[in-house]
């Protein structure tokens, strides 16, 4: 029997409340524990799932019956891998995500753009998959470097139970360890690279297919 908690540990506005406060809508951010759907932001108009089908079919999203659920993956199933052999720490993964599953965040930008309402974004532990999405979604509101770095690393605090039970079952601990790496310098290496290769996040928005109408619907 799976029990519930009353809380999800690791939800908050992308980027923080002041971020978005004179928005239309919010985007929040979240891992899916098994909770009740009283955890969640009320009245969500699409909770927006990154993981894998295989993940989804595994462990279903609380809110999966509901007709805000959208199964939007953001690894692209015709890739051969999910990040090059030779991206170990997790910055240089992230760096070949945006190349590699260019198609999965654009599928999940274009989700976002087309919600008229809150939405909410998750994966598994809401802190990788989650937290390109919502590095580039904040730093296209106007975010700075350093506060996307500290909203990413936010997901440290959330995540250290859950972190300590998979390091305690883990048969490399190590590579655990470095997959568990929640510090601010990995995403803003992230988005400088973004800069740095396609001029803004903007630019690389549009390079992955987004629309200039559904970029300013973002």
């Amino acid at each position: 029997m799976t029990t519930t908690s009353s809380a999800l540990t690791n939800l908050r506005p992308v980027g923080g409340p002041a971020l978005q406060a004179d928005r239309p809508r919010t985007v929040f951010r979240a891992n899916p524990e098994p909770v009740g759907a009283e955890a969640y932001p009320a009245d969500l108009a699409a909770v927006i799932d990154l993981r894998r089908i295989d993940e989804t079919n595994a462990v279903p999203h609380p809110l999966a019956t509901t007709g805000a659920y959208r199964s939007v993956p953001l690894f692209d199933p015709a890739a051969e891998v999910e990040s090059a052999a030779d991206a170990v720490e997790l910055e240089d993964q992230y760096i070949d995500w945006l190349d590699r599953h260019r198609s999965g965040i654009a599928a999940a930008l274009r989700a976002i753009a087309a919600t008229d309402g809150d939405v909410l974004v998750c994966c598994s532990a809401g802190k990788d998959r989650t937290g390109i999405v919502s590095a580039l979604l904040a730093r296209h509101w106007g975010d700075s470097l350093d506060a996307i770095g500290e909203d990413y690393a936010a997901s440290a605090a959330g995540l250290v139970d859950r972190f300590a039970r998979e390091r305690a079952v883990s048969a490399d601990p190590e590579a655990t360890a470095n997959a568990q790496r929640c510090v601010p310098e990995i995403m803003t290496t992230v988005i400088d690279h973004v800069e740095r290769r396609w001029g803004s996040v903007d630019g690389y928005v549009r390079a992955i297919g987004l629309t200039d109408e559904e970029i300013a619907a973002l």
